[in-house]
């Protein structure tokens, strides 16, 4: 949850700053940039609840999670 609600204030930090500045646009390696992060804090959140999970349908899912989004931020790079 902790995690999940620092991202969402990082980006929203990241995203004011644009929004205080006239006809500011994000460039492409910026919204890059924020959707790596997105997938850096969902594989955080999804460690964290693989380590309290005890269903082992969540498990699965979970980890599933993970893999996917840690291929998903390793091709980004």
């Amino acid at each position: 949850m902790f995690v999940r609600l620092s991202a969402v204030i990082a980006v929203m930090g990241l995203l004011s700053s644009f929004a205080l500045t006239e006809d500011a646009k994000l460039t492409d390696p910026q919204i890059a940039h924020i959707a790596y992060t997105a997938g850096v804090i969902d594989i955080a959140a999804a460690k964290q609840a693989l380590s309290q999970a005890s269903n082992k349908g969540g498990q699965g899912v979970r980890g599933r999670l993970v893999l996917d989004h840690e291929a998903v931020n390793k091709l980004a790079l």
